[in-house]
C-alpha cells in the first residue's frame, strides 16, 4: 500500500513513495497496452482475445450501490471502454488483436505504434493482479477535508478528486494512453457514516 494521503475537494500533494512505491513491490515486467473498446463489450474482447492467447485484462472492482435504501455490493468495471493487453508488441499482434469485435483502437500511438504504459501506470491500473479491486478506505473529517487510509485509490496521489461522501465515491482524473479521463472509484467511510 501506498503512504496515505490527505486531500480536499481540489488536487491531491503528490505521493511520498514509501511502502508499494513501484520499485519496492517489483515493478510488472510485462509490456502493457491500452485498447479502446466498445461499451459494454469489455469481458466478450477479453475473451476473445484469450482464446487467440493474448492476455487481456479489463479491471473490476468492488462498489458499494445504494437500492432501494439498502447499501449492496456489486462488481464494476474500473473503467469501462477500455481493454489493457499485456505482450510484446509487433505487427503480428496488431493484426490478431484489432480485428476482435468491439475493439476501436489502440491508445498512445506515437508514429504508428501503440507505446507501453510505464510498469508505474501499469501498476496504478492494478494490471498485475486479476483480483477485484477492493474500495479505498477514506477518513473524512468535521472541516470538509479527507484523508485516503488505503486502496486502489492511494495509487492516484497528486491526480485532483472529487470526493461523493454520500454516495461513497471518488472520481479522479488520471492519464490514460497520453488523454485525461475522469475515473470513478468506490469509497468507504472508515466511521461507517455516508451521511
Amino acid at each position: 500500500l501506498l503512504s496515505p494521503w490527505y486531500g480536499t475537494s481540489g488536487a491531491v500533494p503528490a505521493a511520498r513513495g514509501g511502502a508499494g512505491a513501484p520499485a519496492e513491490r517489483g515493478a510488472a515486467l510485462m509490456n502493457w497496452y491500452a485498447l479502446q473498446v466498445l461499451t459494454g463489450t469489455e469481458r466478450d474482447v477479453c475473451t476473445a482475445l484469450r482464446r487467440k492467447g493474448v492476455k487481456a485484462r479489463a479491471p473490476d472492482q468492488r462498489m458499494e450501490i445504494r437500492r432501494r435504501g439498502q447499501w449492496q455490493t456489486e462488481d464494476r468495471l474500473l473503467l469501462p471502454g477500455y481493454v489493457f493487453v499485456g505482450a510484446d508488441y509487433n505487427a503480428a499482434l496488431f493484426h490478431l488483436v484489432s480485428p476482435v469485435p468491439g475493439v476501436i483502437r489502440w491508445l498512445g500511438l506515437e508514429h504508428g505504434e501503440p507505446q507501453a504504459l510505464d510498469a508505474r501506470e501499469a501498476l496504478r491500473w492494478r494490471l498485475d493482479s486479476d483480483e477485484t479491486l477492493e474500495p479505498s478506505r477514506v477518513l473524512f473529517h468535521a472541516d470538509g477535508t479527507w484523508h485516503v487510509l488505503d486502496g486502489p485509490l492511494a495509487a492516484f496521489a497528486g491526480c485532483p478528486v472529487r470526493m461523493e461522501r454520500r454516495q461513497r465515491r471518488a472520481y479522479v482524473t488520471a492519464e490514460l494512453g497520453g488523454v485525461a479521463r475522469r475515473v470513478r472509484f468506490g469509497v468507504i467511510p472508515v466511521d461507517g457514516d455516508a451521511q
